[in-house]
């Protein structure tokens, strides 16, 4: 028999678990306090081909014949219970739903590269509104979620709208699209221009200029002025209203600090259709959320982003709280216990009614003081702090005596 867990899966040890638990209970707060509700959402799906995540779901064969998935995405399934308990929105009535979740996810995908088929997710969804004041709630919420754990944050925003418009208008074929977003996204300036020159286009007279303005998007990245570059770069109508869409959007920020611009956003082309951004910190390479506005992909308008726990916490590792201290005491005495554990310190109780047993518990667990019929006892081999015992002892003589009302 293994012990192993199958591969891309872990065992999560009490301190990495303690981090975690930190981690998404803060931003579980934070996320409260703007009215995002938490839902919760089942694990096994019905195995749906027209999935966003299809290709990588782990599917399952069920009793009647019929086939689940584990859950690989939050976002079809938070979909779905729009449309299961709010018709109307899911239909197309405005009016905001709020929502927050956290959960595992898990992606059919090959451990050896990817080194892990099992991820802890939190995020938010704002649905039924699709206007700038909705995207700029959620590109705060983003970057105020960097905040929270501790880490300063870089959010990129982008709007692949405007790179969708310059291949409307070079007349890119449709099968030709996700490989030229892709290298726009990547800034892989050379495999843009090459993909550029093999890729048949249009005899329209502007064509040839949105074949320029392409190669020309991986260097629309900065400030606010990449606004004037970008109506200078595309000058077509349906681009200069791609651009007024992302102002609109910047224009509700009080402060814009630590927000950057970057017009070769362009991933999940036919996906995303305003707003996206993804957030960085520094010194860490990887983007630690990532999002935008998807209206018409699942639901008539909806916004959100997701956060990988597991890199957030890498990210955060050094900057986390020190590691929950080790238990104290060993307890026979539970009012007594519970004294000490109302100021803070972490007591364990004895699973003996013998106090010689009680003592070897105690040895074994490596905890120092022994509680019994309320004072503190020293146990022999295991070393305690310069007077931790006094200082424990001082919080018990707080216990209020009997029949005074505690």
């Amino acid at each position: 028999m293994s012990f192993n867990p199958p591969d891309g899966t872990r065992y999560v040890l009490p301190d990495a678990a303690a981090r975690r638990a930190e981690v998404v209970g803060t931003l579980r707060g934070l996320y409260r306090a703007w009215g995002y509700d938490l839902v919760e959402v089942p694990a096994l799906e019905r195995y749906d081909p027209a999935h966003p995540r299809q290709a990588q779901s782990f599917k399952l064969s069920d009793r009647d014949s019929g086939v689940l998935a584990l859950r690989s995405d939050f976002t079809p399934a938070l979909a779905q219970l729009v449309r299961a308990e709010h018709p109307a929105v899911a239909g197309g009535a405005r009016r905001p739903l709020r929502w927050q979740y956290a959960g595992t996810v898990w992606h059919a995908i090959d451990p050896e590269l990817a080194r892990t088929r099992e991820f802890s997710q939190i995020g938010l969804e704002l649905i039924g509104v699709s206007n700038a004041r909705a995207d700029a709630e959620i590109l705060h919420l983003a970057r105020e979620s960097v905040r929270a754990v501790g880490l300063q944050p870089r959010l990129e925003v982008g709007n692949p709208g405007f790179v969708r418009v310059l291949l409307d208008a070079a007349a890119v074929p449709d099968d030709r699209r996700d490989g030229l977003a892709d290298a726009i996204d990547r800034k892989d300036r050379r495999d843009l221009a090459d993909l550029l020159a093999t890729t048949p286009g249009g005899a329209a007279p502007d064509a040839e200029r949105a074949r320029r303005a392409l190669l020309a998007v991986p260097d629309l990245y900065g400030g606010g002025e990449v606004l004037e570059h970008a109506r200078a770069v595309a000058p077509w109508p349906a681009a200069q209203r791609e651009v007024d869409r992302l102002a609109g959007v910047l224009a509700e920020f009080e402060d814009a600090s630590e927000l950057m611009l970057d017009l070769a956003m362009a991933r999940r082309l036919s996906y995303y259709t305003g707003v996206t951004f993804r957030a960085y910190t520094p010194d860490f390479g990887q983007p630690l959320l990532g999002g935008g506005r998807y209206d018409g992909a699942l639901l008539p308008a909806a916004a959100g982003f997701s956060i990988g726990v597991e890199r957030l916490l890498q990210a955060t590792l050094a900057r986390l709280a020190a590691p929950e201290p080790a238990p104290r005491v060993l307890a026979l005495d539970d009012p007594a216990a519970r004294v000490l554990r109302d100021a803070g310190v972490r007591v364990v109780r004895a699973l003996h009614d013998d106090v010689e047993a009680a003592r070897d518990e105690a040895r074994d667990l490596r905890v120092p003081f022994l509680l019994v019929a309320g004072a503190l006892e020293p146990v022999d081999g295991v070393p305690a702090g310069d007077g931790e015992q006094a200082e424990l002892a001082g919080l018990l003589r707080r216990r209020p005596a009997a029949g005074d009302g505690a």
